[in-house]
């Protein structure tokens, strides 16, 4: 299973519109990790199997939304800034391995009691010293989980190091919130 993952779109309709249409025929489902700040009758975010409501949008999206035992979420109403307690929790509820969440503009893929914890980024900018949106392609094979990042303009694979300066961020963080 293949599947397009994005957040943090943010009315970046240009974006948001350029990689759907690059990607609707090449991946078996679009996620929309929250923050699109789109009405749900948008076109281009109608095209999504999945969306979920940011902090930023107004439409009555769901919180969160279990998807073939993935759990999807934007990740605010979770303090993913703090960490993945309450959404190990979540998951734990029902039983999913894998969840996708956007909220800190930084793109992540971390492992926390099994469960594979998975942030796109922004699609319109993230939070690092890069200074690019991202996307993600989350690829499923039996056991096997794989998530490739993409810049958000040039659809080329982002360097691991914008994983590991997330990281890094993210810890910064926790201590100035």
């Amino acid at each position: 299973m293949k599947i397009l993952v994005i957040s943090d779109s943010h009315l970046f309709g240009n974006d948001l519109q350029r990689v759907v249409k690059k990607y609707q025929h090449q991946v078996d489902y679009m996620v929309h990790c929250g923050d699109s700040s789109l009405p749900m009758d948008d076109p281009v975010i109608e095209k999504f199997d999945v969306v979920v409501k940011g902090n930023h949008d107004y439409a009555p999206y769901p919180a969160y939304r279990i998807f073939h035992h993935i759990c999807i979420t934007h990740g605010h109403l979770y303090q993913v800034y703090y960490g993945y307690d309450q959404l190990i929790e979540l998951c734990q509820q029902h039983h999913c391995r894998i969840c996708l969440h956007g909220h800190t503009h930084v793109p992540t893929h971390q492992i926390h009691q099994g469960i594979h914890f998975i942030n796109p980024g922004s699609l319109m900018m993230n939070r690092g010293s890069y200074a690019y949106g991202t996307y993600a392609i989350l690829t499923i094979d039996d056991e096997s989980i794989n998530v490739q990042y993409f810049h958000h303009h040039k659809d080329t694979l982002c360097p691991d190091t914008i994983l590991t300066e997330g990281l890094d961020l993210l810890e910064e963080f926790k201590t100035l919130l």
